[in-house]
């Protein structure tokens, strides 16, 4: 751009011989002193100039135009603000404006800034002409303003994109600190364009939709930042040194105002689609993230009260802790080869008691003497602590625990936690190595289960007699860590917990009825799912019975087939295969695997066939001993149990479910195969209709000739490497509809498939063929 001189180029007009500078040209900031200097330029009077009508006209046209036409071109500010101003009105609907308004403003503009001083009234024709044209100019020029804006406004929806990118990519990475200072630079430039330009930019192709989507991802990053600061000063204040119950508090004074945040940045999200010609990136993982974490945190809200009272807020609380090795799997987890007493008062750890010995250390202080389930007369028909947790239910197990303990000579307790082996090397990964001196070990995740087999079984004092003394010397080291971990690891620890939960290796008994309620709806109680709203079940359950520690190197191939025949009568067939992937004579696992197999299948089902299973030798079996007498719990659980003479499969009935009991072993290096088959006790015709099968037939807009099919697979505690695999065939019906990810179309039927980590379920519907 030129600079402005002191004497500018002038366009002059004569009139009557006498030459005058042409309005358009006046310097404005050098007017007031033109002024004062009293130049001799002589100024425009047009009342002493009324004999030459028709130059006069000519001049003020010329000089109207040229104002209309340059003005724009030097206030564009101003243009800009009173353009704004007009268009937020319209928005707005506090008016619509007519086109007189438009001439009005912009005469009474120029009449403001003193470009020329209008000295006369002319006839009313001129008004007119003069503010027709005047409103036509400003209407053109206007536009080209706007449209020289474009540029400006696309370079801040280019601008508001980048940052609601960079700001996704921090949250994606948890770097909050650099998400909240993206998304200011993203609300700064938005906040900039004021209401006109935003609501103008909706209206621009190509424009308008990415800058809404920038808003909007905006909107959510700061709900998102408001939550994840709050938290991030809560988790900060786990690193004071205060008691733990009083963190659990501050916790939930953060969580109860960061999650309106996180509802609302869900609900935008909700509103989003994935489209990539807006912005290139896929914001599912970002909607899973905010979902999960939503979640996550009504979860914590709901149970955080529980979570109080069972760190003894209120009251003392003393906890059984069982030790689950699952390389030697039992029913609820594995073998009990340890346990401790816990004793804990406002959320800190008073004391902790594990014997030495492990659970070998209460077997001559048992006071009742009772019979062991049939199965344990393998190695011993007297039932003992260690054996205890035979019910593959949590909670009547951890009562047959509290049961054995109290009558051992201990003392009463308030519940029972019961911890996996595996969960044990996960909680390593999160803490780190925990060193044992006194043992010349480290302990990591990843030895954790071959070094403390090896201590447990071979490298104790024999002479002092305590192979699970490195147990009761680790334990309070790892609660010691667990306790005053950072913020970095207590987010690692929530997903391992969350994790542990889903694969039920951790569960948690209390007597408490209200507390033991809530563990139940959380999933952390272990205890059997009620299976009354399905139409098939199925649990399998693994009881390692003098199999050492082999069950780390089974792998597992569990396939269910349902028939549902021509009268809606199903059979279900299951098979299932073992393979042993160890090596002979290899320490722990290279030996032959010996497991009691349980099938839990609907109550009343009826065993058709049995093959593949194999028994060990009938004299290794031991017989009651004398003075022992039927353990009354037993007889309760699981009623009369009948024996197939074909099979020597036994059948009895337990927690709402009938059970198929039977042998299966296999030699390192070797698979087994067995399989059994049962008729279910309801035809699918006699369904009850739910209220959540009317929900498939309205949305599927089906008659009433139609039946549903759901199915439940349980997960046992402390079980790896199974995979499972469903198909359901139906003769002379269709199959409308599943339910349930995973669920696939296959040659006659829908087939299921899964790593069977936690619970699974699936379902179909299905009509009469035509």
């Amino acid at each position: 751009m030129k600079e402005k001189t002191n004497k500018p180029n002038v366009l002059a007009i004569k009139i009557d011989g006498t030459s005058y500078p042409s309005c358009h040209t006046l310097d404005l900031r050098q007017k007031k002193q033109e002024k004062s200097a009293k130049s001799n330029a002589p100024v425009l009077n047009i009342a002493k100039t009324r004999r030459n009508r028709s130059v006069i006209k000519e001049l003020l046209l010329f000089s109207l135009i040229k104002a209309i036409l340059f003005l724009p071109l030097k206030l564009l500010k101003f243009f800009k603000k009173l353009f704004f101003k007009i268009v937020e009105k319209v928005l707005s609907g506090l008016s619509y404006l007519r086109i007189e308004v438009f001439g009005k403003i912009f005469i009474k503009k120029i009449q403001q800034r003193e470009f020329v001083k209008l000295n006369f009234n002319p006839p009313q024709y001129w008004q007119k002409g003069i503010l027709a044209f005047a409103t036509l100019a400003f209407l053109f020029v206007i536009p080209i303003k706007v449209f020289s804006s474009f540029e400006e406004l696309q370079g801040d929806k280019d601008m508001v994109i980048q940052y609601g990118l960079s700001a996704y990519e921090s949250l994606k990475n948890s770097d909050f600190a650099s998400a909240s200072i993206s998304f200011s630079s993203a609300k700064k430039t938005i906040d900039d364009l004021g209401l006109a330009f935003k609501y103008l930019a909706t209206a621009i192709p190509g424009v308008g939709d990415k800058l809404a989507f920038g808003n909007a991802l905006l909107l959510v990053g700061e709900n998102f930042s408001d939550a994840a600061s709050l938290l991030q000063n809560a988790v900060e204040y786990f690193d004071n040194d205060v008691v733990m119950v009083e963190k659990i508090k501050y916790l939930q004074s953060k969580v109860a105002t960061a999650t309106p945040h996180l509802l609302v940045a869900n609900k935008i999200l909700e509103n989003l689609d994935n489209d990539y010609s807006i912005l290139p990136i896929d914001i599912n993982p970002l909607k899973k993230i905010l979902i999960g974490g939503t979640k996550a945190l009504l979860v914590f809200q709901d149970f955080s009260n529980t979570l109080l009272d069972i760190l003894g807020d209120k009251s003392f609380k003393r906890y059984l802790v069982v030790f689950q090795n699952n390389n030697e799997i039992r029913p609820t987890g594995g073998f009990i080869g340890s346990f401790a007493i816990i004793d804990i008062d406002q959320g800190e750890i008073k004391k902790i008691e594990i014997p030495g010995g492990g659970s070998y250390d209460i077997q001559g202080q048992l006071r009742e003497l009772v019979i062991s389930p049939e199965p344990f007369h393998l190695i011993n028909s007297a039932w003992q602590f260690q054996d205890s947790n035979w019910f593959p239910d949590f909670p009547a197990s951890a009562r047959k625990m509290m049961w054995f303990y109290e009558k051992s000579g201990g003392s009463s307790v308030d519940g029972v936690v019961a911890i996996n082996a595996s969960l044990m090397e996960e909680l390593l990964g999160v803490i780190g190595p925990v060193e044992m001196p006194e043992y010349g070990k480290t302990m990591t995740a990843e030895n954790f289960v071959d070094e403390t087999q090896q201590l447990v079984e071979f490298e104790y004092d024999k002479e002092e007699n305590k192979p699970k003394q490195v147990i009761a010397d680790m334990a309070p080291k790892v609660l010691e860590n667990l306790l005053s971990m950072d913020a970095g690891q207590l987010s690692l620890f929530s997903e391992v917990m969350h994790k542990a939960i889903l694969d039920k290796d951790v569960m948690v008994y209390s007597k408490n009825v209200d507390t033991e309620e809530k563990l139940e709806s959380f999933g952390l109680s272990g205890k059997l799912r009620d299976i009354s709203d399905y139409t098939d079940y199925l649990m399998v359950i693994d009881t390692n019975i003098a199999g050492q520690k082999t069950d780390g190197k089974i792998e597992k191939e569990i396939t269910h087939i349902s028939e549902i025949q021509d009268d809606g009568s199903i059979v279900d067939t299951v098979k299932i295969v073992r393979r042993h992937t160890g090596v002979k004579g290899a320490v722990f696992s290279g030996v032959r695997n010996v497991n009691y197999l349980r099938l839990y299948v609907p109550l009343g089902s009826t065993l058709l066939s049995a093959e593949g299973f194999k028994a060990p030798p009938a004299e290794l079996f031991e017989s009651p001993i004398d003075g022992y007498v039927p353990d009354k719990d037993l007889q309760e659980i699981q009623g009369v149990v009948y024996v197939d003479p074909e099979t020597g499969t036994r059948i009895n009935n337990e927690f709402g479910r009938t059970v198929f009991g039977n042998w299966i072993m296999v030699d390192p290096g070797q698979e087994v195969t067995l399989t059994l088959k049962y008729q279910l006790p309801n035809k699918i015709i006699n369904q009850p209709v739910s209220s959540y099968m009317d929900s498939i037939k309205q949305s599927l807009n089906l008659n009433n000739n139609f039946f549903g099919y759901k199915m439940l697979i349980e997960k046992q505690s402390g079980a790896k490497n199974t995979f499972f695999k469903s198909y359901v065939t139906a003769k002379n019906k269709n199959i409308l509809a599943s339910i349930g990810d995973g669920v696939a179309m296959k040659q006659d039927g829908w087939y299921y498939e899964a790593e069977l980590s936690s619970d699974k379920y699936y379902g179909v519907v299905l009509g009469e063929k035509q």
